[in-house]
């Protein structure tokens, strides 16, 4: 493997951008913020996700699914809804999504309330936020102006019907701001895995404009290093649904880290006609020890109907 990055400290990313930004006056700027939860003891997932446009028309969606479910994906979503230019994440309401963040990155509380489902969590983040913005090569201009990525520990209730179940877990979450161009991209792996708080991982590897570029970092030992090289491989099924994968991934520090994975629940995430987000939660090992994590796949929809199709026909 050739090391193509130098090992470098990450700048210390203003608190400030834990919370609302202003947004420039372009067609396709917003702001959004994703939490996934993943409970493999129960046979269920969850995410979370919230956005605003540069207009302040905001959206969101909650959705629960899995075998522990007992049926069909539980999801609610709403958008185009006006909220004040004031209003910040540390109290943030759409929909059936409620944010509390403390605007210092290192805790949030979430109270998601739909008619079937329901989640009240607290979130605590293992590391500072990992920005694609202090990558060399700086965040995408098509993904966003910036966009941060951390790990960390839930715990809480999530309610299915009237049943109750109290979980802690490990999840993830991040934020952007600024442009999202979905159709700028051709395919994208992004995935989130931890074993615990010493041992986590993360990489968007996208595929766009004839390059495959990539950012990440790699938390072990006690230090983190930025994401250099992946190389994946998985298997999937005739939907196209990501289910074995395994990967070696390679930091700035030289350190190669392993991980092994089944996913156990999937979703189709679908922001805008022509993109599809396979969501994935799976269970894991990184470097041997259990863990847990989320990945998601996208493909352009009319690209992933054509798969679908061929991998009926053969």
């Amino acid at each position: 493997m050739k090391q193509r990055l130098q090992h470098r400290p990450f700048p210390e990313l203003d608190a400030v951008n834990d919370g609302r930004h202003v947004l420039r006056d372009l067609p396709l700027e917003r702001e959004s913020i994703p939490y996934t939860f993943v409970l493999p003891d129960h046979d269920l997932a969850a995410f979370c996700y919230t956005w605003v446009n540069k207009d302040s028309k905001a959206g969101s969606a909650f959705v629960v699914f899995g075998a522990g479910t007992g049926g069909k994906p539980i999801a609610e979503a709403i958008d185009g809804i006006n909220v004040p230019a004031t209003m910040n994440f540390d109290d943030w309401r759409v929909g059936a999504v409620h944010l509390k963040h403390d605007l210092k990155f290192k805790h949030a509380e979430m109270i998601l309330e739909g008619q079937g489902a329901g989640i009240h969590a607290h979130f605590e983040a293992f590391h500072p936020p990992y920005a694609y913005g202090s990558h060399p090569d700086g965040c995408p201009d098509y993904a966003a102006t910036n966009r941060i990525e951390q790990a960390g520990r839930v715990h809480g209730t999530i309610r299915i019907g009237d049943k109750h179940i109290d979980f802690q877990s490990l999840g993830a979450r991040d934020h952007s701001w600024g442009t999202r161009d979905w159709q700028t991209p051709q395919h994208w792996k992004w995935l989130h895995a931890q074993a615990g708080p010493d041992l986590c991982v993360h990489f968007w590897q996208f595929q766009a404009r004839g390059k495959i570029d990539l950012r990440g970092y790699v938390l072990k030992d006690g230090v983190i290093a930025e994401m250099d090289e992946v190389d994946v491989r998985f298997d999937h099924d005739a939907q196209f649904n990501q289910k074995n994968i395994e990967i070696e991934m390679y930091d700035t520090l030289g350190r190669v880290t392993h991980l092994k994975g089944l996913h156990y629940a999937h979703f189709p995430l679908v922001p805008g006609p022509h993109t599809t987000l396979n969501e994935g939660a799976m269970r894991c090992e990184i470097d041997g020890r259990a863990g847990m994590g989320w990945s998601e796949f996208m493909w352009p929809t009319n690209y992933l109907e054509h798969l679908r199709s061929r991998a009926t026909a053969l």
